[in-house]
């Protein structure tokens, strides 16, 4: 009987152990994944009425100057 038992116990920690390695398995191949997804690094501008760093592929650019909003670039021409 004890035998049956100790075999049962086996069983129970090498299913476990098991489940553990396939975890671990489908954690690496998600992270694999998703850091091919990472968004490439971006050039930063101020802009010259606030201040304010935005990504250069979103800022107003007008004469090599470079505005978070067309707001700002109105004001900025505005006062000069």
């Amino acid at each position: 009987m004890s035998r049956i038992l100790f075999i049962l116990v086996l069983l129970a920690v090498g299913f476990l152990l098991l489940k553990s390695w396939q975890r671990k398995q489908q954690l690496k191949q998600h992270n694999k994944q998703t850091s091919g997804k990472i968004p490439k690094n971006t050039r930063m501008v101020r802009c010259l009425q606030c201040g304010l760093h935005v990504p250069e592929d979103e800022a107003i650019s007008q004469g090599g100057k470079h505005f978070c909003s067309l707001e700002h670039a109105k004001l900025h021409l505005t006062k000069d």
